[in-house]
């Protein structure tokens, strides 16, 4: 084998080590948000999609209650 390919398989043996232990059962969660089923903090946002049929209107968790939603905070400049 050549140099090459020692790298690659020394990688791929330190990557499966180091995924193997991370994936202990003995790891303690590092959440800090608040605990599952707890409603989403009251708050609202002016959607400035142009493609969005709720254009300019305040949007809020509260207006999917009982509905499956994901928020996403991207940065826009």
């Amino acid at each position: 084998m050549n140099k090459l390919a020692h790298r690659g398989i020394a990688f791929l043996l330190v990557a499966g080590l180091a995924g193997a232990i991370g994936c202990g059962e003995d790891s303690s969660p590092t959440s800090t948000g608040p605990p599952s089923g707890t409603e989403a903090p009251d708050f609202a946002v002016r959607d400035v999609n142009p493609n969005s049929a709720r254009l300019d209107e305040l949007v809020s968790p509260r207006d999917y209650k009982g509905q499956v939603s994901a928020w996403y905070f991207g940065h826009a400049t």
